[in-house]
């Protein structure tokens, strides 16, 4: 069976996730983390990529990102993907393949729908049980959308949909802590679910993406 197509548009915004091969663990230290960040950033940079959402896990990441026009998601992937394997690899004396499969990217629609998927995010480690609070996860970006904090290494934008929660950045922080924090059924829903998908977001949306930009 071959691979599924992929679907590319400009302009909108993917969840991306990725795992290491056989799952090993590709965050040793701190130090990898501020790395990858650095790696990521340049990458985001050079393919006019941003960012809206960031998570790395033990043998996986998140991210929630928008394309340009001329972006190529699949090319943008690609060097973050070598780059941060040549850098471990080198590092931990390592070698053969450091990633697993290829990437799964998964368009969302920027409602209701974007917010469930930063929610995801920034819970994805306190569903795994690494921690019992997403705040207490270095490098995510829940801080961001949380408390107003900086992202110390990632150039981070809050996504337009956040951005329409409320018309100052302290009310918006307190509705979004509520948000992730209490219980909320499609978000939960995506656990498991989200990185199998295509497009997320309502049937009319999926319908216009996929009869619009399905390629290979």
């Amino acid at each position: 069976m071959g691979r599924p197509l992929r679907i590319k548009v400009p302009h909108v915004t993917y969840h991306i996730t990725s795992r290491t091969n056989g799952r090993k663990l590709f965050l040793k230290k701190k130090q990898d983390q501020k790395a990858l960040c650095k790696i990521l950033k340049r990458a985001l940079l050079k393919h006019s990529v941003s960012i809206f959402s960031f998570s790395p896990m033990t043998s996986h990441f998140h991210m929630l990102v928008r394309t340009d026009q001329d972006t190529d998601v699949s090319q943008f992937m690609c060097e973050f993907k070598s780059h941060y394997a040549k850098y471990f690899n080198k590092k931990y004396d390592t070698s053969g393949h450091f990633w697993g499969d290829r990437f799964k990217s998964t368009i969302v629609q920027d409602d209701r729908h974007a917010l469930a998927c930063l929610r995801y995010i920034d819970l994805n480690p306190v569903k795994a049980g690494l921690v019992d609070h997403p705040a207490k996860w270095f490098y995510n970006s829940f801080r961001s959308y949380a408390y107003g904090k900086s992202h110390p290494h990632l150039p981070l934008q809050p996504h337009p949909t956040y951005l329409a929660l409320a018309k100052t950045r302290a009310k918006r922080c307190i509705i979004y802590r509520k948000f992730v924090t209490n219980e909320d059924q499609e978000s939960d829903e995506l656990f498991g679910k989200l990185s199998r998908l295509q497009v997320y977001g309502t049937g009319e949306y999926i319908t216009q993406i996929r009869n619009q930009w399905l390629v290979s």
